[in-house]
């Protein structure tokens, strides 16, 4: 039968967290990607989080050779690689969605000689209903295994002689797979495409509001612990504009209720975090102005649901799960499909939407006072975590000036209408 994979994530006693691709039946560790994430990748000091995506990449890559009954290291030794055909059919798995290519894995017997494959097989028509992953995230999968493969090349290469046989045909062949891989690496950039990530506008951000007031009947969720929790949530994320690793790493002590602000942390690898997946900040660390009312709800929710769990007297992260656990990032994201329920009249709605709202409203400020585009710029910078010198301020500018550009066309459109009287 195929085999399945899985990632487990090792905590170390020094609180790193490092994750292991392993058989999912057995539980053993698949060697390769084991060596090749310690050497090529934690050795070079990537966070946790870059690992696991190497190896969702390489999760992708051994379902792929199982399904065509490919084993790698019988055609290095023989001085082989992949075909073109099998070029292009990794390419299309590395598009598909994880729960696809596992159900597209041949189910029968797998790891046998098999006889050659014409190449129209593999450029067979694609169904066209098939959904797809982004492309820059089918780019990032594409990228990984590219160096997976050229890295178990460089491995058998150094251990052979100069003069064995299979030694020129092995770095000629990994040249031409590492450069097709590399050809057929999606260019365009998902980030600034035409239907990417969009703000909340005004009726959205007020029914937003209307839906999680805990005192709603379309609130979502059940109990009170809950809903004031989640409620709050979403509030913290529409005024700060932070990501869900940077929420759920805030801990009571990061708060100062005096001053009214909140310190945002970088703790790779804090041994305080039980969660076996740490939410990470990425960004730098930075302190953040709340707000009165901000600051009173969450005090309220510190005093009014967290300390009822004796559980969340172990750690000292603010949001907890209903137990008191530290709330998980599965958990959190439960939270935003629960206001995809068509009932909700809500759009489509995650942490990141909510950051981009931050933003957008900002925006909207910065153009009511007057700001200057080079203080706008530094500002954003400073609430975003982001670096002085970094272009990502300019991506949100951009889409307001998107916008702007927008309005003015449709004004102007207006006017050949309906000419103004000289």
């Amino acid at each position: 039968m195929a085999e399945d994979f899985a990632i487990r994530n090792t905590i170390f006693e020094s609180g790193e967290r490092f994750p292991i691709l392993v058989n999912a039946c057995t539980g053993i560790p698949l060697f390769d990607a084991t060596v090749f994430t310690l050497s090529h990748v934690r050795a070079r000091n990537r966070a946790s989080a870059t690992i696991e995506a190497v190896l969702r990449a390489l999760k992708v890559f051994q379902l792929f050779c199982d399904q065509h009954r490919i084993v790698l290291s019988d055609r290095m030794r023989a001085g082989r690689l992949l075909e073109l055909g099998e070029l292009d059919a990794l390419v299309r798995t590395c598009r598909l969605p994880m729960y696809v290519i596992q159900v597209k894995t041949d189910p029968g017997p797998h790891r046998f000689p098999r006889a050659p494959v014409p190449l129209e097989r593999y450029r067979g028509p694609v169904q066209k209903a098939a959904p797809e992953v982004a492309g820059n995230f089918a780019g990032v999968r594409i990228r990984y295994i590219r160096d997976f493969i050229g890295w178990l090349v460089d491995r058998l290469v150094l251990s052979l002689d100069v003069q064995h046989p299979t030694r020129a045909a092995l770095l000629d062949v990994k040249q031409m797979v590492v450069s097709g891989l590399t050809a057929r690496i999606p260019t365009g950039k998902g980030r600034n495409s035409p239907h990417g990530r969009r703000a909340l506008d005004d009726s959205a951000q007020k029914r937003l509001w209307k839906v999680i007031d805990v005192h709603s009947p379309l609130n979502p969720w059940n109990g009170e612990h809950a809903r004031v929790r989640n409620e709050l949530i979403v509030r913290w994320f529409m005024s700060l504009g932070i990501r869900r690793g940077e929420l759920l790493g805030v801990k009571v002590t990061d708060l100062n209720f005096r001053t009214g602000d909140v310190f945002i942390a970088r703790r790779a690898d804090d041994r305080s975090d039980p969660r076996p997946h740490q939410p990470n900040t990425k960004t730098h660390d930075r302190t953040l102005p709340i707000s009165t009312d901000l600051a009173r709800r969450t005090h309220q929710y510190i005093l009014g649901q967290r300390r009822r769990y004796p559980a969340a007297r172990k750690h000292p992260f603010l949001f907890v799960a209903n137990g008191g656990a530290p709330f998980s990032l599965r958990g959190l994201n439960a939270i935003f499909v629960a206001l995809r329920d068509p009932s909700s009249g809500l759009p489509i709605v995650h942490p990141h939407i909510l950051r981009h709202t931050n933003n957008y409203n900002f925006s909207r400020l910065a153009d009511e006072q007057g700001m200057r585009p080079e203080v706008e710029k530094k500002i954003r910078s400073q609430m975003m975590g982001w670096s002085e010198t970094s272009a990502t301020a300019e991506r949100y500018t951009r889409r307001e000036t998107e916008r702007k550009a927008r309005e003015a066309s449709l004004e102007l459109q207006d006017r050949m209408l309906n000419p103004r009287d000289e």
